[in-house]
């Protein structure tokens, strides 16, 4: 596949130094996998797959602009043919345990190699921890993401997890909460709304912020009830000093849903376009671009 097809020189943003001590790292884990780059980024191949890095802008709209605050990592899976594949197609595979935790490692390593390469040290970057799809070997890499970031030198604090929970991995998300929580990082509870019992969880978890769930973004848009039901819960959490997260926003109908809960963090599509378009203008009139 033309994409990872291996460049001689490292692209922009890497150095060799960084690149040695993940490999390093790696190997010290057990990890069987070589680091590989091409002139935009580092992927590596697991098990005949090509993996690598996205990253979505979280952005807060000031005075009608978008001002970057963070970058959510995601994981890109394809196969030797070029096609896509959903993120959570290679824990479907049923791998043992060492395999599945081994892969794990290589994925955090891939966000956080790319993350400082392309879009630099100075924001934070959001890690989704998401045991429901991971076979519950999430709490098994917690002290490895540790010496990750002291190896990159990359402060946890600028490292938040944002945790999918449902009822069969709650008490497992407990655990990863005090665990990570001891490292210095922030605690988000993803996909909120989507499970009847998430107020619970919240109260038991007290994570600093919370993403809402899409699908519960989506019937606010289309039924005044759900809408209602948003406008009145989500300032009150707010009050209480939890950061809202809303994501997937594709439309003005729900960017302006956003704005009125109160959204610390707003991403998606349009999102996406609108801070792309602004820096292009800001490059055309000499500006800094930087956030």
């Amino acid at each position: 596949m033309k994409r990872f097809k291996p460049a001689k020189s490292l692209p922009a943003g890497f150095t060799p130094p960084m690149l040695a001590a993940c490999q390093q790292l790696l190997q010290q884990e057990g990890v069987q996998a070589r680091l590989q780059w091409n002139e935009q980024e580092v992927f590596a191949s697991f098990d005949g797959w090509w993996l690598c890095s996205g990253f979505i802008p979280q952005t807060r709209l000031r005075e009608g602009r978008c001002q970057l605050l963070q970058y959510a990592a995601r994981l890109r899976i394809f196969g030797q043919f070029g096609q896509t594949l959903p993120a959570n197609w290679l824990f479907a595979m049923n791998y043992g345990e060492a395999k599945a935790v081994a892969l794990l490692k290589l994925i955090r390593v891939l966000h956080m190699l790319n993350h400082l390469g392309r879009n630099g040290r100075h924001l934070p970057l959001r890690i989704d921890v998401d045991p429901r799809i991971c076979h519950a070997y999430s709490d098994r890499i917690v002290d490895f993401t540790a010496r990750l970031l002291d190896t990159l030198e990359f402060p946890a604090s600028q490292a938040p997890m944002l945790l999918f929970l449902d009822q069969h991995t709650a008490e497992l998300g407990l655990g990863l909460v005090r665990r990570y929580r001891q490292h210095g990082h922030r605690l988000g509870l993803g996909d909120f709304g989507a499970g009847s019992q998430d107020l619970l969880r919240l109260w038991r978890l007290e994570p600093d912020m919370l993403a809402l769930a899409p699908s519960f973004m989506g019937r606010a848009i289309m039924y005044p009830k759900v809408r209602d039901q948003l406008l009145a819960l989500m300032p009150q959490l707010a009050e209480q000093g939890f950061a809202l997260a809303v994501e997937d926003i594709v439309c003005d109908n729900m960017l302006e849903l956003a704005l009125k809960m109160g959204a610390d963090y707003c991403s998606g599509p349009l999102l996406s376009e609108r801070l792309r378009r602004e820096r292009a203008e800001r490059a055309l009139d000499g500006y800094d671009i930087t956030c």
